[in-house]
Parts: C-alpha cells; structure tokens; sequence
C-alpha cells in the first residue's frame, strides 16, 4: 500500500505540473488551454507470467487483445484523458482447451508529448482499476455440453498503475500511426495472480 500511495501521489503532481504547464503556455504565447483532441484504437500483445499459488501452476506465455484511449489537450504538450483495455492470454498448451487468463482495465490517463518533424514521443502514467479472471480447465473441454468436476474459476479486482512509452508517426496533422510499450500492475487487499510483463500496442489515432 506504501508503494501505491506513493504512485498516486507522483500521479497527481504530475497532473498539477501538467495543468500548470498548460497555463503558463497559454499565458505566454496567448493561447487557450484546451488545444484539442485525439483518439483511437489499439492492438497489443506481450509477454506475461506469474505463479498462480492455489492451483501451484505458473501461467506464462502470450498475451493479446485490443482496447483504446480518447485524451484532451492541454498546452502544447500535456494530455488528459481515459483508456480501457482487454488482454487474453490462452493457457490450451498446458491446459485443456478452453482455459484462459482474461485481464480488464480502464482508468485515467495523462501523458507529456513533444514534437519533432513527423514524429511525436510520449510518456505518461494511466490510474485506474480492473479485474483478472482466471478459467482453468484441467479435464475436458468447453466445446462439449458435459459436466467438468475439474474446473476452476476465479475473478478478482484490482487498483491499476501502468507506466507507459510510445512513438508516433505523423501521416498527416489529423492521423497519426502509435507504438507504445507499457507495464500493468495491479494492487488490492489480499495475493494478486496478475501475470505482468510488457505489453507492445499499435495502432490509429485520430487528432481534432
């Protein structure tokens, strides 16, 4: 909890330091706060494992899915705004077909962009919360209507912290090309089976 409180409170000075950057632009250079929007779909996959305690198997492998994010503009290099993601890892190579870990999370998002020619890095912090489901067959399948004695399933939710770097390529002012890196960790009341690893997405973004 230490830990997390902690990134909180480097989250929100991150915000003020952002909305005051965002004034004082807007001050000096007589331009209003808001200056735009931008939005967009994704696609991630990545590596991720973690020991799974109450069955001792250790889920690794592949994970993927999609999601996206729509963020405001704030300045000429502070955005605020909001994302949710789904991310699939399949366990039918150790398990029976069927079992999967699925990950959710969504939250507040905020990063810091600059400009150079077409391209456009960025970093930024996301806050939020999520839940981990867990389905693991151990006999049968799901592709039958019998009953499975062996089958476990478990869902829990969790406070989201996920750190984040990307790149995008400017193809013309209004659609950019992204690629980000980021790392999900995730912190609740008890043991958390979150498989953690980096994600890699690409996608479309669309700036107004």
């Amino acid at each position: 909890m230490k830990r997390l409180l902690l990134v909180v409170l480097i989250t929100f000075i991150s915000l003020s330091q952002g909305l005051s950057q965002g004034q004082s632009q807007n001050q000096s250079q007589s331009k209003k706060g808001f200056n735009g929007y931008d939005g967009g779909m994704m696609l991630h996959a990545g590596y991720v494992s973690k020991t799974i305690k109450p069955v001792d198997f250790k889920a690794k492998g592949i994970t993927k899915g999609i999601g996206g994010a729509i963020r405001f503009h704030f300045g000429e290099h502070y955005r605020l705004g909001t994302e949710g993601y789904v991310s699939t890892l399949s366990l039918n190579k150790d398990l029976s077909e069927g079992s999967y870990l699925k990950t959710f999370w969504a939250g507040l998002t905020n990063d810091f962009y600059w400009q150079f020619g077409k391209f456009m890095p960025y970093a930024g912090l996301s806050v939020g919360g999520g839940t981990v489901t867990d389905c693991f067959i151990f006999e049968g399948d799901n592709h039958d209507w019998n009953p499975e004695s062996k089958v476990m399933v478990n869902k829990t939710a969790f406070i989201a912290i996920d750190p984040y770097i990307g790149c995008d390529y400017c193809l013309t002012d209004a659609l950019h090309l992204t690629l980000k890196i980021d790392f999900l960790n995730g912190f609740n009341n008890s043991e958390l089976y979150l498989p953690i690893g980096p994600r890699f997405y690409i996608g479309a973004i669309f700036f107004h």
